[in-house]
């Protein structure tokens, strides 16, 4: 009697231990539900975000912009004289 294995158990709904179509769509219908609900609450929370922002007036915009624009300028002229120097210096004989 050693080697003996009792049969499985029958479940309840009579298909092993699998839960019945219809509880399987109940509870993707709640996991689509709270879904939507998180969804719509964080684009509540970044509407609410964005009407407390201060937008900078149409003078600092243009004053960003400047400083912006000339910065790029400057770091091109260097990165073009540091390579003009690099050629002198490593120039080899053609």
């Amino acid at each position: 009697m050693k080697g003996m294995t009792t049969p499985p158990k029958a479940s309840v709904n009579g298909a092993g231990n699998r839960p019945e179509p219809k509880v399987k769509a109940a509870e993707r219908a709640i996991q689509r539900e709270k879904r939507w609900r998180e969804l719509t609450a964080g684009i509540r929370a970044i509407a609410s975000e964005m009407k407390r922002v201060t937008w900078p007036s149409r003078e600092e915009w243009i004053s960003a912009t400047m400083v912006v624009v000339g910065l790029v300028v400057v770091v091109a002229l260097w990165t073009r004289f540091v390579s003009f120097i690099a050629e002198l210096i490593f120039k080899t004989s053609s």
